[in-house]
């Protein structure tokens, strides 16, 4: 009995059949899905990559009316179009074509954001570096977004020196006019000139105010690099900034300018040592020199209210600060 009660008891339960078919058709059908995508997905893929995208077609209104469709989500709707630019870009080396329309989708970004600093450290890239050979076109456009950021950036020392060297080095080998290439260097010589007067922290700038001087003596404008190399000297003391200033001055001045340009560096170090000693010679420099105020009612170099004017009353070796 016990052993008939046991054998009861584990009788496996019959499972109806319409059960079993509603448990077997969802797996019939995926494995029948499975069967006539495979086929069809391989045909798919055979057309998809026979098609060649030629042209591309931009989306966005004039960058105004980009503006009034953010609906006052600027920024937001500026880091959308440019992440959107970023993969494009690449999706276009892929496809070994060229990105047509990415000016105009950095002028809407501009529009949107005048303040978003990563497109403007990225544009030249963007414009000019393209898996085909591009127009002089881009690299005008490139200079003119450049200079746009320049402007909402006056004191980004990166930016400028980025600028700077790609309108002084990269940018003119993409012209045919000479005329064109030789202010293309120019200009990119008073951009660095300009990034060098500014403070940052790339340890190469310095170097590249050299090679600024050189650009802007090669262009013509020796006066222009005179100056400059002259700035280099005195706000600057690091010894071999310093010596590379010294070597490029005596190429473009005679020993006359070179040796007034040492005395006025000499005589403000004077200067220096005896009003404020005990701050760097940058802090002295944004301080501005000392100066008597009853000497301004005469000329008289106790009056120079700027290192500018105090340069100009102190252009002659002899000259001496008074006390």
């Amino acid at each position: 009995m016990r052993f008939a009660r046991l054998a009861d008891s584990e009788k496996i339960p019959r499972v109806p059949a319409h059960r079993a078919f509603d448990r077997l058709l969802p797996l019939a059908l995926a494995v029948l899905s499975v069967a006539t995508l495979v086929p069809l997905r391989r045909a798919l893929n055979t057309h998809y990559s026979s098609v060649v995208t030629k042209h591309d077609v931009y989306p966005l209104p004039p960058p105004k009316q980009t503006v009034v469709l953010s609906l006052g989500y600027r920024a937001a709707l500026a880091d959308l179009v440019f992440a959107h630019v970023l993969v494009s870009y690449g999706f276009h080396f892929q496809e070994k074509r060229n990105f047509e329309f990415v000016g105009n989708y950095l002028d809407a970004i501009n529009e949107l954001d005048p303040k978003f600093e990563r497109p403007y450290r990225l544009t030249d890239t963007l414009l000019t570096i393209q898996p085909r050979s591009v127009s002089p076109k881009s690299y005008r456009k490139a200079r003119e977004i450049l200079e746009r950021g320049m402007k909402e950036f006056p004191f980004d020392a990166a930016l400028w020196s980025s600028a700077g060297q790609f309108l002084a080095y990269f940018a003119p080998g993409g012209l045919k006019d000479p005329a064109e290439q030789n202010e293309y260097r120019l200009a990119g010589g008073r951009v660095l000139a300009h990034a060098c007067e500014l403070v940052g922290d790339d340890e190469t700038i310095p170097y590249h105010c050299i090679v600024a001087a050189g650009l802007l003596s090669n262009a013509g404008a020796q006066e222009a690099s005179r100056q400059f190399l002259e700035r280099v000297l005195m706000v600057n003391d690091d010894p071999e900034i310093r010596a590379l200033a010294e070597s490029a001055l005596a190429k473009n001045v005679s020993a006359e300018t070179r040796d007034r340009a040492q005395a006025r560096y000499q005589l403000f170090q004077r200067v220096w040592s005896s009003d404020l000693p005990f701050v760097s010679q940058g802090a002295y420099l944004a301080i501005g020199p000392d100066f008597q105020a009853a000497a301004c009612a005469g000329r008289s170099v106790d009056c120079a209210t700027s290192w500018r004017a105090w340069g100009e009353a102190h252009d002659a070796p002899s000259a001496q600060p008074t006390d």
